[in-house]
């Protein structure tokens, strides 16, 4: 039943490189609104404003989240750690329902096609991971264009929900709004 399924064509984006402590490193960015890290990373905007200092503190993993107007990068920093092996690739050709889901979770491939309950299966988890993170009053939706989302009081707050929802969310992380 294709014709009832809501399609999305999306494409992990997501960065990983392999550093060690103390290493620095710049890589060149398009311009965002304000970067933020976890884990054992120190990142910062350089003042040319497209270009990113990332500093790896520690072993371990770390992510520097870069916040644009309607889209969130993330860049996974490896820090005297090996970067994971290359998953399987899932048996679901789509990404049809919550088992397909939960297939490309674990392993997202550079093109994914959504139908109407894989996608909602990725908004459960994505509210699932709000209210883990204490987050439970905001709302997630998730459309074409990206994710809404509601009752969020001001900037930090959204940024903090966005990196919450970010492991749930197959693909770039795009805003609608």
């Amino acid at each position: 039943m294709i014709g009832l399924c809501a399609l999305l064509l999306a494409i992990p984006a997501e960065a990983r490189l392999s550093l060690h402590a103390g290493e620095k490193r710049i890589e060149k960015i398009d311009p965002v609104e304000a970067v933020e890290t976890e884990g054992p990373l120190r990142a910062e905007m350089l003042p040319s404003g497209n270009e990113l200092l990332l500093e790896p503190l520690a072993k371990g993993v770390g992510r520097a989240f870069l916040f644009a107007r309607r889209r969130v990068h993330v860049v996974e920093v490896y820090v005297d750690t090996p970067l994971p092996a290359e998953p399987v690739k899932p048996a679901c050709a789509a990404i049809k329902d919550a088992a397909c889901y939960a297939q490309f979770r674990a392993a997202p491939q550079p093109k994914m096609v959504f139908e109407l309950e894989g996608l909602q299966a990725e908004a459960r988890a994505a509210q699932e991971e709000l209210a883990r993170a204490g987050l439970a009053h905001v709302e997630i939706g998730l459309s074409p264009y990206g994710v809404k989302l509601k009752n969020i009081k001001d900037s930090a707050e959204k940024r903090r929900a966005l990196r919450a929802i970010w492991p749930a969310i197959l693909g770039p992380l795009r805003l609608d709004d």
